[in-house]
């Protein structure tokens, strides 16, 4: 009966599976993107995400996600754009 229970269980588990990142995101805190748009290009679905590091309120992160590859940029904020975000 315990075998059955545990066979019962491992398969419940694997039919739902967590990933690892799942697992090891999980209780962290979600960060909205302060902008997120698709690019219009020939051929690839482009999807743009800015946001501001919780480590860095004065930089800018911009990552871009295609079906096929990742990039990430930071930068400085300017000054204009570090004021805006204080009036929020």
């Amino acid at each position: 009966m315990k075998r059955i229970l545990i066979a019962m269980i491992l398969l419940y588990i694997s039919a739902n599976a967590i990933s690892w990142s799942q697992l090891k995101s999980w209780g962290k805190k979600d960060v909205q993107p302060d902008v997120q748009y698709n690019l219009e290009t020939e051929g690839y679905n482009v999807r743009v995400y800015e946001f501001t590091p919780l480590s860095d309120p004065g930089s800018t992160c911009v990552m871009t996600f295609t079906n096929e590859k990742m990039g990430m940029f930071c930068f400085a904020k300017s000054k204009e754009a570090i004021r805006k975000d204080v009036k929020k």
